[in-house]
């Protein structure tokens, strides 16, 4: 992991997915509130400290996002007003807002339509840890293509939620090798792929584990 730090209000990190499945989690387990999370989030700022002398005064929020195998993460001091609306929503000594990935900008859960998405992937078995790790693959209408050289899974997430959508972002970025949304660009990988077959992500997430 690498940290800089960029003011005395902020403090950025770079650290890798081996980094993070030591500490005995998943890329997709940072988007939730857990114990766990916020855990992991105290000992990056720690270790951000020691290496660079940022120094921490009061919660912290922090985003993220993650590009090329590697979670980036900015760490903010945040002012009073905001500390004082956190303590009083979340009634915490300390705050920690889970990284969010980029995102459509659409709210599903006001009843906005997300357009078909597109995840391509390099190989069968990067397709296969994806759907493994995707944990509401039952909900989520699918279809497996095979277009110039690359596994292509088209998806329909206008059932998810937004954390939904987020966990499926993170595991898309660490796994695919491109994502698309459009439902002009899916038409264009039905009409041009080889479908393999439909409610693939549900169909490859009950398979049982590969053997090593």
């Amino acid at each position: 992991m690498n940290f800089r730090k960029v003011s005395d209000r902020e403090l950025r990190c770079s650290v890798s997915v081996e980094e993070i499945r030591a500490k005995g989690l998943e890329v997709s387990d940072l988007l939730k509130r857990s114990e766990k999370t916020y855990e992991f989030f105290e000992y990056l700022v720690q270790e951000g400290q020691e290496e660079t002398g940022f120094e921490k005064s009061g919660p912290m929020s922090v985003e993220g996002i993650f590009l090329n195998g590697t979670l980036e993460l900015i760490f903010r001091s945040v002012d009073e007003d905001e500390a004082g609306e956190w303590e009083e929503r979340e009634n915490e000594e300390e705050y920690y807002e889970a990284p969010m990935p980029s995102l459509p900008d659409i709210d599903p859960e006001n009843g906005e339509v997300l357009k078909l998405v597109q995840v391509r992937f390099a190989s069968a078995g990067l397709l296969y840890r994806f759907c493994q790790l995707l944990p509401f693959a039952e909900k989520v209408p699918s279809s497996l293509y095979q277009a110039d050289g690359s596994y292509v899974l088209i998806l329909d997430l206008d059932n998810c939620t937004r954390s939904e959508i987020g966990a499926f972002c993170m595991l898309a970025n660490e796994y695919g090798a491109q994502s698309t949304y459009g439902d002009l660009q899916a038409s264009q990988v039905m009409e041009h792929g080889r479908h393999v077959c439909d409610d693939a992500v549900y169909h490859i997430h009950e398979m049982k584990p590969m053997e090593q």
